[in-house]
């Protein structure tokens, strides 16, 4: 099973000389416009004739086949993708073998080459070395790195990317349970529960701060009102969007290590009950607040568990699991308002915990067919 690991380099474009920067985005474009009929012919497209296309064209259909979220993201999402570079990492004196890509950590800096517009130098700092550095001692490789011109999502400003990809063998961890992983609103939180046959060893709820996200969410609110009024107070506005985004950011990356460390320490594979895609976008066009609407985008959490899980040998899939059947005999339950569901046989429980309880009466079902015994 191979695992990677992506370290991205930012820095700001005037850090490069202006004809570079240019040179950057006609190739960019010309690539990009490649990979739109390639993906459109379904990878039928023939390679472009001329270089620096040609080199690109053939990195990237070598990366996308490693990838499966490389090439996915092309063909199905129309996602424009990163100039591809072969890569070398040099640790003490290996000789250069003219990779496009070359990091030399002796002298902390990367070069990026064969793009048709000379050698590109740039520093790396002491924070990305010591992060090379660990994921050699983890036995990853450099094998590919991206490089793209683009805009930064946060504050719009031109910057130049440059990706390492590092990819090592895992071995897979065969279960002998499940870890169910029930999501919700956030404010709700995340339950969870490590099953076996016939019972559950351990179980919790996993939540943000929720005032402090709400008492955020108000302020924002009241200061974006006085944003059109005032220029002044939209500083005021993106620095509290700031704090919110890394407060529900610290918290996923935590969140996602606590359920994937359960999942290592009891061997489980991670089952993910998660809301339809339908069942969301009605709860975001209905009545729902406006403040708790940010509970409701839980994909980075369900993005990073998955991720954790890959890098370390767990399984993991996301399946569907009744929260309004009941367990015991079939019906339907009513809910009321403080989220317990109660059947007419006398079950009633949480409805956050109902999924763990199907998930114990089909422990067999849902172990064996993708994560054998």
């Amino acid at each position: 099973m191979k695992s990677y690991r992506t370290l991205v380099l930012k820095y700001r474009v005037e850090k490069l000389p202006p004809e570079a920067v240019a040179q950057l985005l006609k190739v960019q474009q010309e690539f990009r416009r490649w990979a739109e009929e390639w993906a459109r012919s379904g990878g039928k497209t023939p390679l472009p004739e001329q270089r620096p296309l040609k080199y690109f064209a053939e990195k990237f259909i070598h990366a996308a086949r490693a990838l499966d979220w490389l090439r996915s993201h092309v063909v199905k999402h129309g996602f424009r993708p990163p100039l591809v570079f072969d890569a070398q990492l040099r640790l003490n004196s290996e000789r250069d073998v003219s990779c496009g890509v070359f990091v030399d950590l002796p002298k902390r800096e990367v070069r990026i080459r064969k793009w048709g517009g000379g050698t590109i130098v740039l520093p790396l700092s002491e924070e990305d070395v010591k992060w090379i550095k660990d994921r050699v001692e983890e036995g990853a490789a450099l094998v590919f790195a991206m490089a793209w011109v683009g805009r930064s999502r946060r504050n719009h400003v031109a910057a130049f990317y440059v990706a390492l990809v590092f990819r090592r063998e895992v071995k897979p961890i065969q279960p002998r349970r499940l870890l169910v992983v029930d999501f919700n609103a956030l404010h709700n939180g995340v339950a969870y529960a490590v099953v076996e046959e016939g019972r559950v060893l351990r179980k919790g709820v996993l939540r943000p701060d929720v005032i402090k996200v709400l008492q955020l969410q108000q302020q924002i609110a009241r200061l974006d009102a006085l944003c059109a009024q005032r220029g002044a107070i939209c500083r005021q506005a993106n620095e509290a969007k700031s704090r919110l985004w890394r407060l529900l950011r610290s918290w996923e990356d935590e969140t996602a290590k606590k359920i994937v460390k359960l999942a290592t320490q009891h061997k489980t594979a991670i089952i993910a009950d998660v809301p339809r895609d339908e069942s969301m976008r009605q709860l975001k066009e209905g009545n729902y607040s406006a403040e708790k609407k940010i509970m409701l985008n839980f994909g980075r959490l369900r993005s990073r568990i998955r991720e954790l899980a890959e890098r370390h040998g767990v399984s993991y899939r996301e399946e569907r699991l009744y929260s309004t059947i009941c367990p015991l005999c079939g019906g339907e339950m009513d809910e009321a308002p403080n989220r317990r569901v109660a059947c007419r046989c006398g079950f009633e429980a949480n409805r956050d915990e109902v999924p763990i309880h199907w998930a114990v009466k089909q422990f067999k079902e849902l172990l064996t067919p993708y994560f054998p015994l």
